[in-house]
């Protein structure tokens, strides 16, 4: 029987839009390549040392600006084209959350970083009227964990302080790579086509898995 439901963030809870993201890099902080560090499951170069939490927010930024061919562009230039990757939080999938709550243990798995997941955080509770730490028991988050997905590194810390059973908890993800590495460590897992309807494919699963 399942007990915890455990959830990718971006793509899953959280819509993004990634060409958003990119035209905001090019035409608001001048950083035309920034598509080389942006991917779509795993970030690549500084931009992955920052969602691993080996960077805090004041060097990303500076990072970024080292890449920008603009004179004076801002830490809230840069935060501004990150947040533009944060399409929103479909309502449905508030009152999904909440009413999922009444049944099972909820929590989040995400490879995320701090400017990102500090605004997702403020949506979402802006919706739900609740805090991302009451609804959920645990965000496990890779910039506070220095660890990230597909590595077990990172699953093995959510069993171990998470207190749970694998077996006994589903993961739901929209990344293969990442659907794959907790299936090896025992998770029951579902792959999320970000183009369905989250409510209805969670649903069908749960009703053959715990029917």
């Amino acid at each position: 029987m399942i007990k915890n439901l455990i959830f990718d963030w971006g793509g899953v809870i959280l819509t993004l839009d990634k060409e958003r993201c990119l035209d905001a890099f090019d035409n608001v902080v001048g950083v035309s390549n920034f598509s080389e560090y942006l991917t779509p499951y795993l970030q690549k170069g500084f931009f992955a040392a920052y969602e691993n939490g080996d960077i805090e927010d004041a060097e990303f930024c500076r990072n970024v600006k080292e890449l920008s061919s603009k004179e004076n562009v801002t830490d809230d230039d840069v935060k501004f084209a990150l947040y533009e990757f944060l399409e929103g939080i479909p309502e449905y999938k508030v009152k999904m959350l909440l009413a999922l709550k009444e049944r099972y243990n909820l929590y989040v798995l995400s490879n995320n970083n701090n400017i990102c997941w500090q605004k997702s955080a403020e949506m979402f509770e802006k919706i739900s009227g609740m805090s991302v730490d009451e609804v959920f028991e645990h965000c496990f988050l890779s910039f506070r964990m220095n660890k990230m997905k597909p590595g077990n590194e990172i699953y093995e810390e959510v069993i171990s302080k998470g207190g749970l059973v694998p077996e006994e908890s589903l993961f739901i993800d929209d990344a293969p790579a990442n659907i794959e590495a907790a299936s090896r460590l025992g998770f029951k897992t579902m792959f999320y086509d970000v183009n369905t309807n989250l409510e209805e494919e969670l649903n069908k699963y749960l009703s053959r898995t715990d029917g």
